[in-house]
C-alpha cells in the first residue's frame, strides 16, 4: 500500500517537473530568441545556424532552470494533493508527511546528480559549439577560440615559470620573455630576461638578453649575451594556450586550471569560487524541495495553488539573494570558496528539515513542550 502511494506521488512529481522544466526553458528560449534573432538575420546566416544555436543552448538553460523547476513541481504536486484531500487520506492510512514526500526528495537528488553529470560531460561541449556560432559567425570575432598570443604564463616541465609578452606560434617566435627559476619553492635562484626567443626546429635560441643569479640576501651575478641556447624541454606546441570561457570547461578542467594557475603564482580565488559554484548549484534543487514541501503544505491550508506558488517564490528569492551574495563575497575574498558556495545550503537545509519534521506535530519542536 505504502509503496503504491509513493509511486503515485513520484509519478505526479515527475510529470509536474517535466512540465515546469519545459515551460521555463521555453520561456527563456522565446525571450532570448527575440533578443538575438536580429543579429543572425543582419549577418545573412542560414536558419540552420539559428536552430543549432538554440539546440546547443538548451543544456545550459536546463542547468540553471533545474532548481526552479523542482520547486515549482514540488509546489504543484503537494498543493494539488492537498486540495483534493489526498494528503489527509494518506495520513489516515498511517503514512507520515516524511513518507509522503520522500519520493520528491529522492527525485530532487537524482535530478541534481543528473545536472551535475551534464555539467561535466555535456554542457561544456554544447557551450563551445554555441559560442562558436555566436562569436565567430554572428559577432565575427576571430580571436575567439584561437591560440593566446599575448601575456602568456606557463610553468615549464623543469619547474621554471615563463612570462611571454608576445608569441607567434606559426613562426615559433617569442618577444619580451622572462623566465624564473626557484630553488626552494619560494625564492628566485635565477632569472633570464631576453628580447627574443626563436625556435630553430630543434632548440630555442635566446637573443639579446641577460641572466641574473641571486643569493638569499640579494643579487649575485648578471651576465649579458647576444645569442645563447638554454636547455628547454618544451616545443612551440607546448606554448599554445587556447582562449576559452569558464562555462566551456568541465569540472575536471576547471580543477586542472586552478592547479596550473596556482603553480604559476597567480591568484586563484575567483576560479575556486567558480568551481564551488558549479558544484553546488545543481544541489539547490534539494534545498528548494526541502523548503517547498512544508511551505506548500502549510500555505495550502490558507489558499490555493497560486498562493502556494507565491509563498515559495518569495522563499526562493530570499535563498537566491543570499546565495548570490555569498558568491560575491567569495569573489571578494571575504568568504572562503567553500563557505561562499555552500554556506546558504547549511542554513536553509536545516530550516527545511525543521519545518518538515514539525508538520506532523502541533508542538513547535517535536518532543519538547514549551
Amino acid at each position: 500500500m505504502m509503496s503504491l502511494l509513493k509511486r503515485y506521488v513520484l509519478g505526479r512529481f515527475v510529470y509536474s517537473y517535466l512540465l515546469s522544466a519545459a515551460g521555463l526553458i521555453g520561456i527563456f528560449l522565446v525571450v532570448d530568441f527575440f533578443e538575438r534573432v536580429d543579429e543572425f538575420v543582419s549577418r545573412g546566416l542560414p536558419y540552420s545556424d539559428l536552430v543549432f544555436y538554440y539546440i546547443y543552448k538548451v543544456p545550459n538553460i536546463a542547468f540553471y532552470m533545474a532548481p526552479q523547476a523542482v520547486m515549482l513541481a514540488t509546489v504543484i504536486t503537494l498543493a494539488t494533493l492537498a486540495r483534493d484531500n489526498e494528503i489527509v487520506a494518506m495520513k489516515a492510512c498511517g503514512i507520515s508527511i516524511t513518507g509522503i514526500t520522500l519520493p520528491i526528495l529522492g527525485s530532487s537528488l537524482v535530478i541534481a546528480l543528473l545536472i551535475l553529470a551534464s555539467s561535466e560531460y555535456l554542457t561544456p561541449i554544447t557551450n563551445k559549439k554555441m559560442n562558436h556560432i555566436f562569436f565567430v559567425k554572428v559577432r565575427q570575432k576571430p580571436t575567439y577560440g584561437t591560440i593566446q598570443r599575448e601575456k602568456i604564463w606557463l610553468v615549464a616541465k623543469d619547474g621554471a615559470i615563463w612570462n611571454i609578452d608576445q608569441f607567434d606560434p606559426e613562426k615559433g617566435r617569442m618577444s619580451k620573455v622572462s623566465i624564473f627559476y626557484k630553488y626552494d619553492g619560494r625564492s628566485i635562484q635565477k632569472r633570464i630576461d631576453v628580447d627574443e626567443v626563436v625556435w630553430t626546429g630543434k632548440e630555442w635560441e635566446f637573443i639579446a638578453g641577460y641572466v641574473r643569479t641571486f643569493r638569499p640576501d640579494g643579487l649575485d651575478t648578471t651576465v649579458y649575451f647576444a645569442k645563447k641556447v638554454f636547455p628547454v624541454a618544451e616545443t612551440p606546441d607546448d606554448f599554445k594556450k587556447m582562449k576559452i570561457f569558464s562555462e566551456e570547461l568541465s569540472l575536471r578542467e576547471m580543477y586542472d586550471k586552478i592547479q596550473e594557475l596556482g603553480a604559476e603564482g597567480k591568484d586563484t580565488v575567483k576560479n575556486r569560487v567558480e568551481l564551488q559554484q558549479r558544484l553546488s548549484y545543481p544541489f539547490i534543487s534539494i534545498v528548494l524541495a526541502l523548503l517547498a514541501i512544508p511551505l506548500s503544505l502549510r500555505s495550502s491550508r490558507h489558499g490555493g495553488v497560486l498562493f502556494c506558488v507565491g509563498v515559495n517564490l518569495a522563499m526562493g528569492f530570499v535563498f537566491s539573494f543570499l546565495y548570490a551574495m555569498g558568491i560575491s563575497l567569495g569573489f571578494g575574498g571575504i568568504f572562503s570558496p567553500v563557505l561562499a558556495a555552500w554556506g546558504p545550503f547549511a542554513f536553509f537545509s536545516s530550516l527545511g528539515f525543521y519545518l518538515i519534521f514539525t508538520l506532523d506535530s502541533e508542538e513547535t519542536i517535536p518532543g519538547f513542550k514549551l
